[in-house]
């Protein structure tokens, strides 16, 4: 009989050389299967006269005697020894007798009693009492590596069932045989080997070999029905644990007013104030004691908003882009007359338009608006007006542009600087009506020349601005809007003058306006109600600005709650107005895009912590917008950078050596970066460190690319599948916990920039498509038993599309319209079936099953709880197909203006890196076999970059983002695509084993 040694050795350099020379000794080849070794253990196997079989990555005792058992497929009997037995391996002889002479299939080998130098048992008893369950038999050395087998048993055995992975790999062996009908005998041996003791290492060598023993059992001790039931079970409690989560985070929240309205709104607009802010402004502070405070995003259609623009959007209930012309404003000098009938837009009869203040600029707001806008300029306005009550405005914007002057304190600003023409008073923008006009008012209260004593060009008349208000009052206004102008005349000079003296101008202006403040409120009345709220955030940074409530029927003490945002504390600009005509009893118009505001439940009282909360919202999401063109930009470039050296390391090295071990490294960082981006948001207070965060960023991804690596080292693509699994565990668990992770994180949603701040953002989705569907690929790929894992990835991705769909989570209708079709034509690819069209529009059928459930469970709940998706099925309920049809075109141009996004690079990247893979290998089928799970996990992550694009109004950026993931994964599989199959050529017992090494 051939008898053939198989050694499987890791890093065992010093003892491997006396075992192979021991076992020469009886068998006609040791055969030493080099598993991943970084020291000399192949050299000193081959110095010793074995034929070594080097494996490239660790692939631990089970795989690497399945490897020796592969290229080795003709051998009669298999001697199994462990490296580390040394000149005792000759103890082993006695092993294959029983096998020659046919009175055993399989002899165990029973070495010696440890004593103290082994642990306590638990992982050999463990193992006894696992195949004792299995087969009725006992051993006495369950965990024995030293055996002999029959060689076609053991080549059956590998054939048919994989055994165990690494330590599991004896306890495998003896149930499958027993399984198989052989017989299996234990003989003792005169053999050792080194043990590991009862050390800290040692226990945790021990605790591994449990966990691989566990891992051999279970298929094992259960059956396929058993295992298919409880993976149902455990997708149900997931579930229905994430969604008990989800609806135990979202925001409480109760009405804003206790009772009614008894006398008018005032709204005074603050230009280019941040919620920080407040600790400048005392009465502004005494204020939000004395009603709910907020902070406001004043995000518009631009990316940094004016005065203008800011004012057109309140106006108008929705995002609109406006230019200075717009806010040309004038006094009319026609006086209004009480009791005077509008038409239907609100506008007065007789007189177009009509009022004491006309905004001229009204037909230019309407057109800058835009025919996508849900709503325009002057709705506001309009609606007021329909209700038969009186608007009025009492502004003070330059008439002339701020005439520079010397400042004795602060130095000599620029004396030759041009006076201009400058009339725009945008104030009134935000409550004329679609024809411009505002019922009472002055758009030039209390002009005065600057003069020595206030070097900040044109300034108001406290005394006559008071007036006015008080005028406006007398004679019926039910909603006044004042904006002193101090802080846009600030911003104006800051423009001009050194950043010591803008600054200085600053806090000057806001002195006089809080100073202004407790006057323009007397002047209304103690029954107004006081909206005091941050119109644009100060150039040039992004900040969230201050919103204060206060009157006779608001709750004192509490948060601002907004169900737009669902997010404590934080309201959009948006919001205003459908807030004012709730406060009024007037219905808003359907197009307006914000929610009346609420108060939030459950939330700290005391007004120090609530602003020290709102201005770390404030810091975190400022912080964001400092570093998120810079870190993206970054990211691509080094992704380019890396792919350029894949084409490298593949050419001149073959994808071997230090540089394609740092190829690999670096495209897991990669591919780790998206899950570290919300992960660092978590790291408290790393908005304070500037740029010295992303430093950390870095060495996050790095840290997260270097565990994957550590973590599935033994199989070329688990570390992508650990990082797509700590992905989506990342993601889900946020999403279910209320999605703070998302809140201002670098691929999450930005208070300044983004449309929704719950649920999964565009890019979030992004992140878990793509993570999900190559988790499932890679999954298959790798399973022991293809028809379980093909159950697991389809449950995986019912999973993760219910997530995101689901009104109370993810809430994310893009995702559905993507998830659904791909997840369900991938899992049909990975399946192993040819798509067909029949197969297409079923999977089309069913998205559009899902869409249509979503949107009947959100529209059962109340509407206050309504996501985005709920309120849609309101509108097509009340105007017919209109917004639906408004809302897909609005989303088709923003997505078309994504193509200005610095991610367009990133799709530039994504073809350096499939071109890279395309050099290397231009056999397909070598890389991506047909039919294989990888291909079909590979084409499903680019049918969801097309299908992503097309469905989410982020449009690039989803597709940039769900393709990041396939530069790592194309690169990994051609790093490794020699290595999946591994050939020996057969040596003949006579000859003297020879060196082979692939």
């Amino acid at each position: 009989m051939t008898t053939v040694a198989l050694v499987p050795a890791f890093n065992s350099q010093a003892s491997v050389g006396s075992t192979v020379a021991a076992l020469l000794d009886f068998v006609d080849e040791v055969v030493v299967i080099d598993d991943g070794s970084d020291d000399l253990t192949g050299a000193a196997a081959t110095d010793a006269g074995a034929a070594v079989l080097r494996l490239d990555r660790n692939q631990g005792k089970a795989g690497a005697v399945g490897a020796g058992v592969e290229a080795r497929p003709s051998a009669d009997m298999y001697l199994l020894a462990d490296a580390d037995l040394g000149a005792t391996a000759a103890g082993l002889r006695v092993l294959l007798g029983p096998v020659s002479s046919g009175s055993a299939d399989m002899t165990i080998g029973i070495l010696p009693s440890a004593g103290g130098r082994g642990g306590f048992g638990m992982a050999r008893n463990l193992a006894a009492w696992g195949i004792e369950r299995a087969t009725r038999w006992r051993p006495d050395a369950p965990l024995s590596g030293q055996r002999a087998v029959r060689g076609p048993l053991l080549r059956a055995l590998f054939a048919l069932t994989p055994p165990g992975q690494r330590f599991g790999l004896e306890t495998a062996l003896s149930i499958d045989a027993l399984e198989q009908g052989a017989r299996l005998v234990e003989v003792p041996i005169e053999a050792d080997h080194r043990h590991r003791g009862r050390s800290l290492a040692g226990f945790a060598h021990r605790g591994r070999q449990a966990a691989d023993i566990l891992g051999a059992l279970w298929p094992r001790l259960t059956s396929r029905r058993l295992r298919i039931a409880l993976m149902i079970a455990a997708f149900l409690a997931a579930v229905t644990l994430s969604h008990v989560a989800g609806k135990a985070a979202e925001p409480a929240s109760q009405p804003l007013t206790e009772g009614r309205l008894r006398g008018p709104i005032l709204l005074v607009g603050l230009p280019g104030v941040r919620i920080d802010d407040l600790d400048a402004m005392p009465n502004l502070s005494r204020l939000a004691r004395q009603g709910a405070l907020g902070a406001l995003t004043v995000r518009t259609r631009t990316g940094y908003p004016t005065s203008t623009e800011g004012y057109a959007s309140l106006g108008a209930g929705s995002r609109v882009d406006a230019e200075t012309p717009a806010g040309l404003a004038f006094n009319s000098g026609e006086p209004l007359e009480g009791g005077v009938a509008r038409d239907a837009l609100g506008r007065r009869a007789g007189a177009t338009p009509g009022g004491e203040v006309v905004v001229v600029g009204a037909p230019s707001a309407a057109r800058q608006a835009g025919e996508r806008a849900s709503s325009l300029p002057g709705a506001l306005g309009a609606a007021v007006h329909g209700a038969g009550l009186a608007t009025a405005v009492i502004g003070n914007a330059d008439t002339h542009r701020p005439r520079l002057i010397d400042d004795p304190q602060l130095g000599p600003t620029n004396p030759e600087e041009p006076e201009v023409p400058d009339v725009s008073r945008p104030a009134a923008v935000a409550l004329m009506d679609y024809a411009g006009g505002v019922d009472l008012g002055r758009v030039d209260a209390g002009l005065l020349m600057a003069d020595a004593a206030a070097p900040f060009g044109l300034r108001s008349d406290p005394e006559e601005m008071v007036a006015a208000v008080s005028d406006a009052v007398g004679r019926g206004a039910d909603l006044l809007l004042v904006d002193p102008g101090d802080m846009d005349r600030a911003q104006a000079f800051a423009d001009l003058v050194t950043d010591r003296q803008a600054e200085a101008h600053r806090m000057n202006s806001l002195a006089r306006t809080d100073g202004l403040l407790p006057r323009i409120i007397d002047a209304v009345g103690s029954d107004a109600t006081v909206v005091v709220f941050g119109v644009t955030p100060p150039a040039p940074d992004w900040h969230l600005t201050p919103l204060v409530i206060r009157g006779p029927s608001i709750r004192p003490g509490t948060l601002v709650h907004s169900p737009s945002t669902r997010r404590p504390g934080v309201a959009a600009l948006t919001d205003l107005a459908p807030t004012v005509l709730d406060l009024l009893g007037t219905d808003r118009p359907a197009g307006m895009i914000g929610r009346p505001l609420r108060a939030a439940s459950g939330v700290a009282a005391d007004p120090g912590s609530r602003l020290s909360e709102l201005s770390k919202i404030d810091r975190v999401a400022s912080y964001r917008e400092r570093i998120y063109l810079g870190t993206t930009m970054g990211y691509i470039a080094f992704q380019a950078l890396l792919y350029l050296l894949a084409l490298f390391v593949f050419l001149r090295f073959g994808g071997r050596g230090p540089a394609a071990t740092a190829l690999r490294l670096g495209v897991l960082a990669v591919a780790g970066h998206p899950v570290a981006t919300f992960l660092h948001r978590q790291i408290p207070g790393v908005e304070e460190w500037g740029w010295a965060g992303v430093v950390v960023l870095v060495a996050l991804d790095l840290i997260l690319g270097a565990l994957a690596l550590a973590l599935g080292r033994r199989r070329s693509l688990a570390p992508i599948g650990w990082i797509a699994a700590a992905t989506i565990a990342v993601l889900v668990a946020d999403v279910a916990s209320g999605a703070h992770m998302q809140m201002s994180s670098l691929l999450g949603y930005s208070f300044h920039s983004a449309g929704r701040f719950t649920g999964f953002g565009n890019q979030a989705f992004a992140v878990l498509a793509s993570t999900t569907i190559l988790a499932g690929a890679i999954h298959v790929h790798y399973a022991p038993r293809r028809g379980e894992a093909l159950v697991s990835t389809g449950l995986l991705f019912l999973f993760v599309a219910i997530i995101d769909g689901s009104p109370t989570l993810g809430s994310d209708v893009g995702g559905i319209l993507t998830m659904v079709p791909v997840f369900g034509l991938t899992w049909f690819a990975i399946a192993g079936r040819k798509l067909s069209w029949r197969a297409v529009g079923t999977a089309f059928a069913l998205t559009l099953l899902a869409v249509g459930l979503a949107a009947g469970v959100d529209f059962a709940r109340p509407a206050e709880s309504r996501t985005h998706l709920g309120r849609l099925v309101a509108a097509v309920v009340d105007g017919g197909p209109a917004p639906l049809l408004e809302i897909v075109g609005r989303k088709a141009a923003a997505n078309l203006r994504t193509w200005g996004s610095p991610w367009v690079w990133g799709l530039a990247v994504l073809a350096i890196s499939l071109i890279t893979v395309l050099v290397v290998d231009r056999n397909w089928h070598r890389v991506l076999p047909t039919g294989s799970a990888l291909r079909a996990g590979a084409l499903g992550t680019v049918a969801a970059g097309i299908l992503g694009y097309a469905a989410n109004d982020s449009g690039v950026v989803v597709a940039a983002l769900i393709l990041v993931y396939l530069g790592p994964f194309l690169t990994i599989v051609a790093l490794d695509r020699d290595s999946a199959s591994l050939e020996m050529p057969p040596v003949a017992p006579a000859e003297r084993p020879v060196r082979l090494v692939t």
